[in-house]
């Protein structure tokens, strides 16, 4: 079955209506998708509404951030109940630590020279601000010269302004997740910035906790990557799942979906 389980939308950091990104994902040979946004699920029911209208089986999905050693940990849920009541003061909770994020993260960028107008952030629909709306900020009012290098320079874990979203751990996540009654995944492993003895014993002691999946296929990972983490994933009793990161790029949709508990949800 082919599809893409990492999927974003204007309503986190993505750039496109959560229907327009559904649409495209049936252009590009999808049969099952999912929105993760991050820490929101206000695109939803577009989202779904669309899918299903287009032939395409929706999964319920998000993106969690959480916080291992100052290093964002993103743990995606699928299949969860998105009206339980927990769940969703859960998210709310997620959304106003991502406020107060943005707050510091201005205030030490303003203590560096840098500050914005007063509608850098004026979006059409409500999102949470990221550190990736900020470096476009940073960049539409000329203070960078691009997205890659406003990130690096003032946003990244090495960065002098850099805020860790360190709101609760990974563990959390899962619970909150499982709590729902859906799949806890952690998202694109090999991305994490950790050494890769510390990784490895990360997704250990996370799936010794409760993880339920590893994202082993990834966009613009190599085969070898894939086969390490699917390995990994074998060994540990993790299923597999695959996603784009779908951020803009329509080209970027569309990767293998493994057999797992997801597609039969």
């Amino acid at each position: 079955m082919k599809g893409d389980l990492h999927i974003h939308s204007y309503y986190s950091d993505g750039y496109c209506a959560p229907a327009y990104v559904m649409t495209k994902a049936k252009q590009a040979g999808c049969e099952i998708v999912s929105l993760t946004d991050h820490d929101t699920i206000s695109g939803m029911e577009e989202a779904r509404a669309k899918a299903l209208s287009l032939g395409i089986k929706f999964v319920t999905g998000v993106e969690i951030s959480a916080c291992y050693k100052r290093e964002e940990i993103h743990v995606l849920g699928y299949g969860f109940d998105a009206y339980s009541p927990r769940f969703l003061r859960f998210i709310e909770g997620q959304k106003q630590y991502r406020r107060e994020r943005a707050a510091r993260i201005f205030a030490m960028l303003a203590r560096h020279g840098i500050a914005f107008a007063e509608n850098a952030f004026a979006f059409d629909v409500p999102r949470e601000i990221s550190r990736s709306h900020i470096a476009d900020a940073m960049v539409r009012a000329g203070q960078e010269p691009d997205f890659e290098t406003a990130f690096a320079k003032w946003l990244r874990s090495t960065s002098p302004t850099y805020v860790p979203m360190d709101s609760v751990l990974p563990q959390t996540a899962i619970d909150e997740i499982h709590a729902a009654g859906g799949f806890a995944v952690l998202a694109h492993p090999m991305r994490i910035d950790l050494d890769s003895y510390e990784r490895t014993a990360l997704i250990e002691k996370l799936a010794a906790y409760g993880l339920d999946g590893l994202e082993a296929v990834y966009k613009h990972v190599a085969s070898a990557t894939v086969r390490e983490y699917t390995h990994l994933a074998e060994r540990l009793g993790l299923f597999v799942t695959a996603g784009a990161d779908f951020h803009r790029e329509p080209g970027e949709i569309l990767a293998r979906v493994q057999n797992n508990p997801i597609v039969d949800l």
